[in-house]
């Protein structure tokens, strides 16, 4: 017996699962209740459509498989009270708890103030991500520079934060992101790839990734960034710099 669930994926005989023509979800059959097993919301128009977020539920669970997580249980969720409040943006709720993808949230998302997409503030509490607490903030004085093109980087009156982690040693006082690397000036990952200086210390930002390199420039007075042939290059009096990494002048 082939039951269709719709999106490419198949149910055999009540113990099989199949995307197409490949079997899936194998890991999960001990838990799996084949007999109720249904996709119950996507975000593609059709059924014939791709979806980058679905979510699945028997009489016993909730699962979720997505672009940003691979099949898995909503842990805590109730398939009687489920509801998927956002699925583009992964927000879901069940049983007391709301969820962003597969993580359950730490905090109430109906009383969260979005500064952007990446920091959230709750009860005088400050969120990364909708799941990492950031310590040690001040919430009174955070800002967000650059909020549209550099979001997951904030300061307060005593740190600079980057993807809700304290930057060990920078000055939030004069850290600032260079304003050549801002002027509009087209290069080569220009929207995700960016350099700073304080006082004492210049920066790699990478927004993209978790990479922020501290650059320990002899001549920082001097540091400063130029695009050459659609390439971001930063340069001091010693050293160029492209993509983080230097080369000896």
């Amino acid at each position: 017996m082939v039951k269709d669930l719709g999106y490419g994926y198949k149910m055999i005989d009540n113990n099989l699962i199949l995307f197409y023509d490949s079997e899936v979800f194998n890991k999960f059959y001990k838990i799996i209740d084949f007999e109720n097993f249904k996709i119950i919301a996507s975000n593609a128009a059709t059924t014939d459509d791709y979806a980058s977020t679905i979510y699945f539920a028997d009489k016993n669970h909730i699962y979720i498989h997505s672009s940003f997580s691979s099949f898995c249980v909503l842990e805590n969720a109730d398939p009687k009270d489920f509801k998927v409040i956002d699925i583009d943006k992964g927000y879901s709720f069940s049983n007391g708890n709301y969820y962003r993808h597969n993580d359950q949230m730490p905090f109430d998302w109906s009383k969260a103030k979005y500064l952007n997409d990446y920091y959230a503030e709750v009860d005088n509490k400050l969120y990364f991500g909708d799941i990492n607490l950031v310590e040690n903030v001040d919430i009174d004085s955070f800002t967000i520079p650059h909020p549209e093109l550099i979001g997951n980087l904030g300061l307060d009156k005593n740190h600079v934060f980057f993807k809700g982690k304290i930057i060990p040693d920078a000055n939030p006082k004069t850290f600032k992101i260079l304003e050549e690397c801002l002027d509009g000036t087209y290069y080569l990952e220009c929207d995700n790839a960016f350099y700073a200086k304080d006082d004492k210390l210049a920066y790699f930002v990478r927004t993209i990734s978790s990479e922020l390199k501290i650059i320990k420039s002899k001549s920082l007075k001097d540091f400063h960034f130029k695009v050459i042939d659609e390439r971001g290059y930063a340069f001091d009096k010693e050293y160029s710099y492209y993509m983080g990494k230097r080369t000896k002048l």
